[in-house]
Formats: structure tokens, C-alpha cells, sequence
């Protein structure tokens, strides 16, 4: 359930002050029936006939019944008895219609087709009739009255499920995990569970009215909780005896039954207006106090500072990553005793053709890679801390803090559904620190002044914006913390030449603002030259060749490294790239031809 789910409840709420009523007696209800065993002062189950069939007095707030009892006392037990069911019927049917339904959605093939037959046959039967025959071949008793009402009430919650499975699991977000080798339970887990968790709200306090109600009428015909326990369908029946001897005993649990389903469906109705997309909710009623509007001392994490003798804030030792698919006998290398350092403020550009380890080396650095890539040796040390033990909790305290990951494609990072105000929020709300929304949403606009954007971009889609503008908008989320090291895959791949410059221009102000440093990944060794102060050359998964920009481009020592630098195109001297960059390729050329 995310952010704008509970600020478009709240405001339905605010605008809708029946439905606060409701949500007040409901919560009342609860309380009283919770608290029955601290609140009752008769007991719930002692015959006195003496005082049987009195009317509502001030020691008796509703009467007596026919064996004396306090019918006050009798509703609250009831309302524990009956909410209590309720709510233990709804949690199995949950339960059961979650593994039915995530199954046959997220699977298909033969899992959905019997699942589907089965409920397509379940269907066929009116429901209240297949409960109270299967309640009558269990017998009377709680046990029965739960396994009757689960059992022909799963199959409309299972479908339903079902169909929202059918239609996240064809999102890019989802595909995307699926091709990364994530296995299905944790995509379940993470990714679908996470979308479904609205509308099974919703879903469930929409029915629990009706659930109560069933489980009511077949107390009202003897199969539920035994007398002389009481609960509200079997205080019914009991009441109907008296009806005009003594109509309290009809008339209070019948009313109680009647706020109960009324409120907690009107209350359902509220949360599906709060799940739909709506216009632009209104503030908060309540929230904490801002915090200071300067940005620059933004808390740090816990993760020690660096440790290393040299001053390196990555150094990657002999790293080996490989890789092993379902049906190999041994294992694929991917990247083979890699060795790298990174240093404060410092620039390391990345080359190499495709397929030569260097996404997957940052990826590494970043803590990313998943199954079925595995690291088979070496070290790789963050800050001065060796990551190999590091579990899921230490890379959170470190990504998106203090490393930061530029992507490829913007869209990669954003969420199409998502305005772009709410993803920025999102980078603050969500990383433990005290950030309040009003707060955060002064840091984005901020960030977006400074990324040449217009406030108007807070409140726009990303399919409302160019592959700059998104690029921009990326740029602006990683340096949300102000990270000591930004991981750049290709930032500029899919952009013109024109958009390549003005946010590289973006990217470098950035990082010597901050004083971060930067992994720039690219196939453009022009581009490479204008931003890096050290490259690593990148074949096969190896390392070929490191060192200072100018000593690889003016005495490039390895043969592919001289291949790489000889194919370089000759470009005009109107190019917007600088006369130093192509300086340095001339010199190149000319130590290329020489070697040869």
C-alpha cells in the first residue's frame, strides 16, 4: 500500500464525515466486544430466573432474557464471538484464495486451467445452500461453521486475485526481474504482493459485512457456536421467541449485526474511492515537524568511514563473477580477477565492447547481482569494509546513500505510473530518515531546479517528458543524498549528441559539487576522454589495461586497446567536442601507427 493510497483515504475521510462516524462506531464495537472480559459486569452465561424477561433498566441496560442473563453483557460476549469468526472466516479464505489465485495467475498453463475449473464448479452451487450442507455433515460447532463459510467463499476472492496477477505479471518491472533470474517466490513476494495489497483491503472489507452476515444466519438455524455461548445470529434466534413478549432480545442483536455490516461496507466503499485514481489530494491533516531547509548536512549512514591506507573508497581485489543456468555441468565465467580502485572525487571511466563484464561489474559494486550470477573469488571492499558478508540489510544502509546508480535507460528507473514528484519523495520517505513529505517535496523541486527543470515537472508522468528531461529526472534521484560514488552505465547511450553534452555538463557539475566520485560506463572513448582522470580497459571479463587517461590514449600498451583507439572516427573540427579531446586521439593515432 503506498503513499498516495493512504493520502487519497485520508482525504475521502476528511470530505466524508458519515464515514468517519461509521469508522467510530465500528472501532467502538470492537473495543466493547475486545473488551467484554474487563467491561461486563454480569457474567455472560449465569441463569437466574428469577430476574428472566426484564425490561431495560438502569442495572440491565437492555433487559434480561428468558434465563435471567443481562442481555448488555450477553451482546458484547457476542460481538467477541461473532467479529472474532469473522474475522478468523476471513483470514482463511484469504489465506487459501492468495495461494489459489497467485498460483494460477502467475503460472498459468494445466495450474490455471484446473484451478479455474475448480472454481467454475463451486460457481454452479448457490453458496448459502453449499454451506449449510456442509455445516450440517460437519456438525454444529465453530470448526464447521469456518470450514463451511471458507469453503464457498474462496472461489470469487481466488479469481479476482487472479485477474490482477493476469495483469501485473506482464509489466516491465516484473518481466524485467523474471529475465534477471530472480526466482519466482521472491518476484510473488516483492513485486506482486506489493500492487495486490490495496485491493485485497478493499476486497476484504467489502465482504466482511457479508461474511458476518452468513456466519449470523447459520448461528440463526443452529449450526454455529453452541448455546449457551452467546453470539449474535444465535441471540437472534433465541429472541425470536419473545418478539413481542420481549423485543430487546431481537431487536439488540439484530441491531448490532445491522451497524456492524453497514459500517464496515460503507467503509469498504471509502477504501475503493481511496484506491482509484483520483485528482490530487488534499494535505495531510497531521504530520511532523519540517526539518531545517538546508539540505547540505544530510544525515549519513552508519557505514564506517574509509578505512583503507591509501585513501580508496572501492577497491575491488582478484574478483571472479560466474554464472550457471539450469541444465550446465559447470559454470560460465563472467568476469575473471578483476582488480580496481576508486578514490574520492576521482573519475574512472569504463571501456570495452559489449559483453565485456562492465555492467556486471558495476552491478557487483553495487550489490546487484542476483542468481544465477555468483561470485566465485576475490573481494570487493566499500569504505573500507570487506561487502563479501554483507547481507541484504548492509547494502540498504549503503545504496541510494552513499552509492548512487545511474541507469542505462531512464525508464529503467522510473516508474511509469508514478509522477515524478512522488518518486522523488519516495528516495527520502523510504530511507529511514526523518524526512517529513513536506520536506521532501522542497528537496525534489530543489534537486529539479538544479537539474534545469521546471517546477511543472513534479506533477508530470514520465511519458510526459523526453529522454533527457528523464535523464535529468534520474540524475536528480541519485544524487538525492549526495553520494560519495555515482555508477554510471551508459547514461547518455540513447540521447542525441546535443542532449549527450548538456548532461554530461550536468553530471560532472554535479559530482565536483559533492565531491563525489564517478564510474562512468561507456563505448564512447571520445566521451570517455572528456570526463574520466583514469580508464579500465574491458575484454572478455578481464581488466586488459588501466591508467591514467592521457597515458592510455597517447601509449595505449595492450593490442586492443590500440584497435579500440585506431577505430575512432576523425571528426570535423566544428564537432562540439573539445580540441583537447581530439588532441588526445591524434597522439594516439600516432602511437597506434608507430607500434605498428
Amino acid at each position: 500500500m503506498d503513499n498516495r493510497f493512504r493520502q487519497r483515504l485520508v482525504a475521502a475521510l476528511r470530505k466524508d464525515p458519515l464515514a468517519l462516524a461509521l469508522l467510530a462506531l465500528l472501532a467502538g464495537i470492537v473495543v466493547f466486544s475486545l473488551g467484554a472480559p474487563w467491561f461486563a459486569v454480569h457474567d455472560p452465561l449465569k441463569v437466574n430466573y428469577a430476574t428472566s424477561l426484564l425490561p431495560p433498566s438502569g442495572e440491565h441496560w437492555l433487559g434480561t432474557d428468558n434465563y435471567g442473563r443481562d442481555v448488555w453483557t450477553r451482546l458484547m460476549y457476542g460481538g467477541l464471538h461473532s467479529i472474532g469468526a469473522s474475522v478468523l472466516a476471513v483470514g482463511i479464505v484469504i489465506s487459501l484464495s492468495l495461494l489459489i489465485g497467485l498460483a494460477a495467475g502467475y503460472f498459468g498453463g494445466w495450474v490455471d486451467t484446473v484451478m479455474t475449473r475448480i472454481m467454475d464448479v463451486l460457481f454452479s452451487f448457490p453458496q448459502m445452500v453449499l454451506a449449510i450442507t456442509l455445516a450440517t455433515l460437519l456438525g454444529a460447532g465453530l470448526p464447521s461453521l469456518l470450514i463451511a463459510v471458507a469453503a464457498v467463499s474462496w472461489p470469487s476472492y481466488a479469481r479476482m486475485i487472479r485477474s490482477y496477477v493476469l495483469a501485473i505479471r506482464g509489466d516491465g518491472y516484473v518481466l524485467a526481474a523474471r529475465a534477471m533470474g530472480i526466482p519466482a517466490w521472491k518476484i510473488i513476494g516483492t513485486h506482486i504482493l506489493g500492487a495486490l495489497a490495496g485491493p485485497i483491503l478493499v476486497l476484504v472489507t467489502l465482504d466482511m459485512g457479508s461474511i458476518m452476515l452468513s456466519i449470523a444466519s447459520m448461528s440463526f438455524l443452529g449450526l454455529g457456536i453452541r448455546p449457551p455461548q452467546p453470539e449474535w445470529g444465535a441471540m437472534l434466534n433465541e429472541g425470536r421467541a419473545y418478539l413481542e413478549e420481549a423485543p430487546w432480545l431481537f431487536l439488540a442483536p439484530g441491531m448490532a449485526i445491522l451497524l456492524t455490516v453497514l459500517a464496515a461496507n460503507y467503509l469498504g466503499d471509502t477504501l475503493k474511492d481511496a484506491l482509484e485514481p483520483r485528482k490530487p489530494s488534499v494535505p495531510l491533516l497531521f504530520g511532523r515537524s519540517r526539518l531545517p531547509k538546508t539540505f547540505a548536512h544530510e544525515q549519513k549512514s552508519a557505514v564506517p568511514e574509509v578505512g583503507e591506507s591509501d585513501g580508496a573508497i572501492l577497491e575491488v581485489r582478484e574478483l571472479s563473477i560466474s554464472v550457471r543456468e539450469k541444465g550446465d555441468r559447470s559454470s560460465r565465467p563472467i568476469l575473471q580477477n578483476v582488480n580496481l580502485r576508486l578514490y574520492p572525487g576521482e573519475c574512472l571511466g569504463l571501456v570495452g565492447e559489449s559483453g565485456s563484464g562492465k555492467s556486471t561489474l558495476a552491478l557487483a559494486a553495487l550489490g546487484l547481482l542476483r542468481h544465477p550470477f555468483h561470485q566465485q573469488d576475490g573481494a570487493l571492499h566499500l569504505f573500507g569494509e570487506d561487502t563479501t558478508a554483507y547481507a541484504w540489510k548492509d547494502w540498504r544502509r549503503v545504496r541510494g546513500r552513499r552509492i548512487a546508480y545511474i541507469t542505462q535507460d531512464p525508464m529503467d528507473s522510473l516508474n511509469p505510473v508514478l509522477r515524478i514528484g512522488e518518486q522523488l519523495r519516495e528516495c527520502l520517505l523510504t530511507s529511514g530518515s526523518p524526512w517529513t513529505r513536506a520536506a521532501a517535496k522542497e528537496r525534489a523541486l530543489q534537486l529539479l531546479e538544479q537539474m534545469g527543470l521546471s517546477a511543472e515537472t513534479y506533477a508530470c508522468y514520465p511519458h510526459e517528458l523526453s529522454g533527457g528531461m528523464r535523464q535529468r529526472v534520474v540524475i536528480a534521484m541519485a544524487m538525492m543524498h549526495q553520494p560519495d560514488i555515482i555508477v554510471a552505465d551508459e547514461p547518455t547511450t540513447a540521447l542525441d549528441v546535443s542532449t549527450q553534452a548538456r548532461i554530461m555538463e550536468l553530471l560532472q557539475e554535479q559530482r565536483k559539487k559533492h565531491k563525489a566520485a564517478l564510474i562512468f560506463i561507456s563505448h564512447d572513448l571520445r566521451l570517455v576522454a572528456q570526463v574520466a582522470d583514469r580508464l579500465c580497459v574491458m575484454r572478455g571479463g578481464q581488466v586488459v589495461e588501466s591508467g591514467g587517461v592521457q597515458q592510455i590514449f597517447t601509449n595505449p600498451a595492450h593490442a586492443y586497446t590500440q584497435q579500440l583507439l585506431a577505430a575512432i572516427p576523425k571528426l570535423p573540427s566544428s564537432s562540439a567536442w573539445s580540441e583537447e579531446t581530439d588532441k588526445r586521439i591524434a597522439e594516439s593515432r600516432g602511437a597506434v601507427h608507430a607500434g605498428h
